[in-house]
């Protein structure tokens, strides 16, 4: 039974991409706009595919679909979690996600762990109206300055969005993002933004279904670890996913109680298996299977490692 599976993903264009990924990585075709990297996907969006082992050239889709013992016979219908590395070059639409019930199983909790971001760059984090029909009637008006809720973002802050949050982002930077396996967005608000002569679509009515009113911002309360030279950052451990990071300078044995989506974010390595070392490095996404009860990464590394949440 493999016990890692190493992953190339797709790079996505987007409107407010840039070359950032590129740059900071070594891939990717340096003349696209690139926005998203979906680092590790089984979403039929943008599907990873293994390039090691025994399930060389399959979909992550179709290895989790087929050989569940991999993933601790995880009981979720699809993949569950969809990790990316995404820069904004230019405001973001403003958007909210449903929950798995409104929206057929497709609902989209996310995190959000900035990287480098541009003085003066601002997230939207909420609304100020009291009542949904307060909501409707400032969106009707394009009351956009006094609706939204604007913060300053910095590196190394880390946010997390449940379903019915509205949000966005005003800035340059680059994050890692952590969501549910879904790309169900609603649009509220796209900066009268043309593609091709035409505006996108929006998604208002949807949207006014799905937010949260008045705005609950969620409480997270990351915790941090210093030991033996490396520190681990326990973020947040919920319902839709448990997220940890390490900023690795010497060895950090990692237990692996399912199994673990892991990404380099930055620095190089090695990642040890049993008896088995193999090299890593910035950019790189892998599954630690569940064949794999232990393991270890050595080097100097920033590392982000993502689990799905346990279903009884």
């Amino acid at each position: 039974m493999d016990k890692v599976l190493f992953l190339e993903s797709p790079m996505i264009e987007k409107l407010y991409g840039g070359h950032k990924i590129q740059d900071s990585f070594g891939i990717g075709d340096p003349s696209k706009k690139i926005g998203e990297y979906w680092v590790i996907s089984g979403h039929d969006h943008g599907l990873s595919v293994i390039i090691n082992g025994t399930y060389k050239s399959q979909t992550l889709k179709d290895v989790y679909a087929n050989h569940r013992e991999l993933f601790a016979h995880d009981p979720h219908d699809k993949f569950p979690l969809l990790i990316k590395i995404n820069e904004v070059t230019k405001p973001v639409s403003v958007q909210v996600h449903p929950n798995d019930d409104q929206s057929s199983g497709e609902g989209k909790a996310e995190c959000c762990l900035f990287l480098d971001v541009e003085d003066g760059s601002k997230i939207i984090r909420g609304h100020i109206a009291k009542t949904k029909a307060e909501l409707k009637q400032r969106i009707e008006n394009n009351e956009w300055d006094t609706l939204l809720v604007r913060k300053p973002v910095h590196d190394e802050d880390f946010i997390f969005t449940p379903p019915g949050i509205i949000h966005g982002i005003e800035g340059k930077l680059m994050m890692a993002e952590v969501q549910q396996s879904s790309d169900m967005t609603y649009r509220i608000y796209d900066y009268d933004r043309l593609i091709d002569g035409k505006p996108r679509d929006l998604h208002v009515q949807q949207a006014l279904e799905v937010t949260t009113v008045p705005h609950q911002e969620p409480e997270i309360h990351p915790v941090t670890i210093e030991k033996d030279g490396n520190v681990k950052i326990a973020y947040v451990d919920n319902d839709y996913f448990k997220i940890d990071r390490y900023k690795i300078n010497n060895e950090q044995t990692l237990d692996n109680p399912m199994y673990s989506c892991v990404v380099i974010l930055s620095g190089q390595g090695t990642l040890t298996i049993d008896d088995l070392t193999y090299p890593i490095k910035a950019g790189m996404g892998m599954v630690i299977t569940s064949q794999t009860k232990i393991y270890s990464l050595s080097g100097k590394m920033d590392v982000l490692v993502s689990q799905p949440p346990k279903m009884v």
